[in-house]
């Protein structure tokens, strides 16, 4: 059973922890796939079906550890039956998840409605469970534990804590409080992620005027005019142009508009997203952070961030919040210059001294006082950045390190027109792709994933990697079976005309992302719970965030820059110029970021003091003034569409952005000193960081590749910020 799922006693949809399997004759097909879904086949009736039949059938397994004697426990009939007992339902989680956040649909909306209840119910009677806590803390305490491997040991503590702090101890009434508040969070946290999406998909601009447009690239305009009139606006001969608040769409104008109507005009829709009836989600935000208040208190802990980071690296909320801070005063004075000159450039192409930002002008101004500086402008960059060579070279450049084999698969989809092959891997929507990752050496099937790369309306903003199921561990018969994941983007799309050209930060994107999928792809630990991601929160962002400098170094960049006509490599100017531009105003993005973390600690650490009773824009302000730019106007609290930090992950854990950022940074060095592509480091990168997961500490995970703790300074060092 995943151990980070009910640490925080948090239950969400996405990660439910339940079991199934088939029962009598019925078909379930979520549980009868084989490696790859027959996506075709799911339905959200289907998937709430066999969660509940899961449900009842986790209940016998657990029953069977219920039932044990002191004198019947030992690892397998305990701790392995504790471990596999959701195997089926955390498969169906996963594909349900997946559904949710790329095939959004009405149905799909009803049903986690009527299951969230059901499943964060079904989860607190597991931690809930006096006689099953006492088979574990018996089992758990007995001396045969002593002779288990050092990771089966580590999976008992973890079992153990997790019990602890999901309130195994606590007394009748305060286990039923504790059910009510993970019940009532699992609603809100569902409503919080839906007014996000409505209130996205709400607001739509159709263009006529070119002039209003000026400055945009002729990709954008294509894109948004194909946009148009797929939403039945304009003709070829009277062209419209179509702008949502989908990425990267508005934000694409308020980036490179000349014009500042229409760029303020889009910041506008973009701040008003969670704040307006019928999405405004602060009423939201001040309940959740009442119930995790209450929840860490009742289990013991005096903060929300205590209870998140008590197995974490941090290990506490003061910790992460100095660790914040710190970074704040270090970063602040770069910062405070790197205003000054976005605010003396602002007044001399305005004409007229000012002394305040318009947000809608920062990145537009920004981005034209880069171009200025550097005499280059990153579009040029989007010939040589097209999808295809980016992933193939992006392979490439693994598949040397990591001595492994990347092949895409044939697919099939529903309602698909043309012959495919038997082997076809099903797919959900036409642009997904799909791959099998092999060893090199040994041409063992390592995992598979699935690529989902451009926006839709029915795909929830942002990018990110779902496993989907952790193959079987390996045994000395047989190597582990094959794991599964899906990367999911929302990448700069084709227009007509031309394929998908990326801009940097959508290179990016997929690098950091593929980080984590090469986490997931090469784990090959002992136990399923240990494998990929399943890491602490504080280091699973270590290889997403290191994978961005190969996006960087010229002899990478290399790999995967032709441009798209003439298969041109990129020019060496360019990558001069790349580099002299990477790290242009890096204290005003650090200081963004830990923004973002600062107001995220404060509200789990402090909200009663800081937060109960006032507007949650004005608190935000507040908290915020002296670390950010000043602005000309009010701007909305980023709480109100955080996903991260509500239904996602990243309650009271934001920071670790920042924190595993500098791990990355310091990693990196060991590359740069001994080769970018050195195939050497690449193994031992494989073997000490992605295959072992959580089968050890992070601490020493680390320490055995870098051979020292991490150096706290190394980010800042690697801007220029810090000698």
């Amino acid at each position: 059973m995943r151990i980070d799922q009910l640490a925080t006693g948090v239950v969400m949809f996405l990660t439910a922890v339940v079991s199934g399997a088939q029962q009598g004759e019925q078909t379930r097909p979520f549980y009868e796939c084989g490696l790859y879904p027959e996506w075709s086949e799911f339905t959200a009736k289907q998937g709430a079906d066999d969660i509940r039949a899961g449900m009842e059938l986790a209940k016998v397994r657990l029953a069977k550890i219920r039932e044990l004697k002191p004198e019947e426990a030992n690892y397998e009939n305990v701790f392995a039956a504790f471990e596999s007992a959701p195997r089926e339902m955390e498969r169906v989680g996963g594909y349900l998840g997946t559904m949710a956040s790329t095939m959004d649909s009405e149905e799909l909306r009803r049903v986690q409605e009527k299951l969230l209840p059901e499943m964060t119910l079904f989860n607190a009677s597991i931690t809930s469970d006096e006689k099953l806590w006492g088979v574990i803390k018996s089992a758990a305490s007995a001396p045969w534990v002593n002779q288990l491997s050092p990771e089966k040991k580590r999976y008992v503590q973890q079992v153990v804590d997790m019990f602890r702090d999901s309130g195994a101890d606590l007394n009748a009434e305060q286990k039923a409080r504790l059910a009510q508040i993970l019940s009532e969070l699992s609603t809100l946290t569902h409503k919080f992620d839906k007014n996000v999406l409505d209130a996205t998909n709400s607001w739509q601009w159709v263009v006529s005027d070119p002039a209003q447009l000026a400055g945009m690239t002729e990709e954008w305009m294509q894109r948004a005019q194909s946009d148009a009139q797929k939403a039945g606006y304009g003709t070829p001969e009277e062209p419209k142009w179509l702008i949502t608040l989908q990425e990267p769409s508005a934000r694409e104008v308020i980036r490179c508009c000349d014009v500042e109507a229409t760029r303020k005009k889009c910041w506008e829709a973009l701040s008003s997203v969670g704040c307006k009836a019928p999405y405004d989600n602060a009423g939201i935000v001040a309940r959740v952070m009442e119930l995790r208040k209450e929840m860490a208190e009742l289990l013991g802990f005096r903060t929300f961030a205590d209870l998140t980071l008590a197995h974490r690296m941090a290990k506490n909320g003061q910790k992460a919040m100095n660790f914040v801070d710190d970074m704040m005063r270090k970063v602040k004075p770069a910062f405070d210059g790197e205003v000054t000159q976005l605010l003396d450039f602002i007044s001399e192409n305005k004409g007229n001294k000012t002394d305040k930002l318009n947000p809608w002008d920062t990145a537009y101004y920004m981005r034209k006082l880069a171009k200025e500086r550097f005499s280059f402008d990153t579009e040029l960059l989007r010939p040589y950045q097209e999808c295809n060579h980016v992933l193939k070279g992006m392979f490439a450049i693994f598949e040397k390190l990591y001595s492994i084999r990347i092949e895409e698969q044939p697919v099939r989809y529903a309602g698909q027109d043309t012959p495919v092959s038997q082997d076809a891997v099903p797919v959900w929507h036409p642009e997904v792709r799909a791959f099998a990752v092999r060893d090199a050496d040994s041409g063992v099937h390592l995992g598979s994933f699935f690529m989902d790369l451009f926006p839709r309306s029915t795909k929830r903003g942002g990018a990110w990697v779902q496993p989907l199921d952790y193959g079987e561990p390996a045994t000395e018969e047989r190597p582990h079976t094959p794991h599964l994941a899906v990367l999911v983007g929302n990448l700069s799309p084709a227009t007509e005309g031309k394929p998908a050209l990326f801009s940097h930060y959508d290179v990016e994107t997929v690098f950091h992302e593929f980080g984590h999928m090469m986490h997931c792809m090469l784990g090959n630990t002992e136990l399923r719970s240990h494998c990929g991601t399943s890491v602490t929160w504080d280091f699973v962002e270590l290889p997403s965030q290191m994978n961005e400098n190969w996006t960087w170094e010229p002899e990478s960049v290399r790999t995967f820059a032709t441009h798209y006509q003439t298969g041109e490599c990129i020019p060496d100017d360019y990558l001069q110029k790349m580099q002299k531009m990477r790290f242009f105003f890096p204290a005003y993005e650090d200081m963004n970021q830990l923004c973002i973390a600062k107001l995220d600690m404060e509200m789990h650490t402090h909200y009663a003091e800081k937060f109960r009773g006032k507007e949650l824009d004005a608190a935000t302000r507040e908290l915020l003034a002296p670390w950010k730019a000043p602005y000309s106007c009010e701007t909305p609290s980023i709480m109100r569409t955080l996903t991260h930090c509500i239904s996602g992950g990243y309650a009271a854990g934001y920071y670790s952005y920042k924190w595993s950022e500098v791990l990355a940074a310091d990693v990196f060095t060991r590359f740069q000193k001994e080769g970018i592509l050195n195939t050497d480091v690449g193994a031992d990168y494989r073997e000490q960081i992605l295959s072992k997961g959580d089968s050890k500490p992070a601490e020493e995970l680390y320490r055995n590749f870098m051979g020292r703790d991490p150096n706290p300074d190394a980010l800042l060092q690697k801007q220029g910020l810090m000698q």
